[in-house]
């Protein structure tokens, strides 16, 4: 059987447990905070960036791993494997794709192969996951990208945040303009799609309430009589985050639903309170 390793980068916030259990080797992406610059998620974990996040004034900044931290672990993995499989967030909000397909391109083997997973984080994460479950296969690296692809056609990502200020001042607001102005007492369901931010609807209720709105809108976007395999993403809110599992798993049925916590190279952009759900249907 061809051994396949796939990798991913930091965004894509899975648990450290899922990583490890399915052999997915993560790239972190760099945040600075002042003059001071962290791994994320090895010097920095999720619980830290929001903390800083609460008291330091100046925003933090992102920046994508270079082409030479990517090749590194490529050459590694290319002693350890057949071939490579690598999915990152979507190449039209990070250059970590690009980077990506940089060291892809020095190595100069065509049994790398670099995807594009026109999604953010926890949507990256499952294709990467997806990708580790097909490995064990005994199905080759085309094979596999196809499935991935395939894959990537069905997922879906939602989101909500409680503020725009994130979204404003790092330029990441996309389509979802047509928000600004009125989230005053509004919740905003914002969606990725096409590896852009697309707004999908206006919530005038409680947070609480504005969030059994958003379980709703993700189910009904979801065809029907399929079992989902899923994602809940939160900006360090557990509970909230089980509330919003709970309601997925009344409205929808289930192969798999994890709860990621949202880690630095996205909460930059979308800050606290946010909330996300990530699944495709299982074919």
């Amino acid at each position: 059987m061809p051994r396949i390793a796939v990798v991913t980068d930091s965004t894509a916030d899975l648990p450290a447990n899922v990583y490890e259990e399915n052999d997915i080797k993560v790239v972190p992406l760099h945040v600075q905070f002042g003059d001071e610059t962290y791994r994320e998620g090895v010097d920095l974990s999720s619980e830290e960036f929001y903390s800083k996040l609460a008291f330091h004034k100046v925003m933090p900044r992102t920046s994508q791993p270079a082409p030479h931290e990517f090749e590194t672990v490529y050459r590694q993995l290319m002693n350890e494997s057949d071939s490579i499989v690598s999915i990152h967030m979507s190449s039209k909000l990070s250059g970590t794709y690009q980077s990506a397909n940089i060291a892809a391109n020095a190595i100069g083997c065509e049994k790398i192969r670099v995807i594009d997973s026109k999604s953010v984080s926890a949507g990256t994460g499952l294709l990467a996951l997806e990708a580790a479950r097909l490995s064990k296969l005994d199905i080759t690296l085309k094979d596999l990208v196809d499935k991935i692809e395939a894959t990537k056609s069905r997922l879906r990502l939602f989101f909500t945040v409680d503020t725009f200020d994130y979204m404003v001042k790092n330029g990441r607001i996309g389509k979802a303009t047509a928000f600004l102005g009125t989230l005053l007492s509004i919740r905003p369901i914002m969606a990725i799609a096409n590896g852009e931010v697309e707004p999908i609807e206006r919530v005038r209720a409680s947070r609480d309430k504005a969030l059994m709105r958003f379980a709703e809108v993700v189910a009904e976007a979801m065809p029907k009589g399929y079992a989902m395999r899923g994602a809940v993403i939160h900006a360090i809110e557990p509970e909230r985050g089980e509330t919003l599992k709970q309601s997925l798993e009344e409205l929808l049925h289930f192969e798999d639903l994890i709860v990621c916590s949202l880690g630095a190279g996205i909460g930059s952009h979308s800050g606290p309170g946010t909330m996300g759900a990530t699944l495709y249907p299982v074919v």
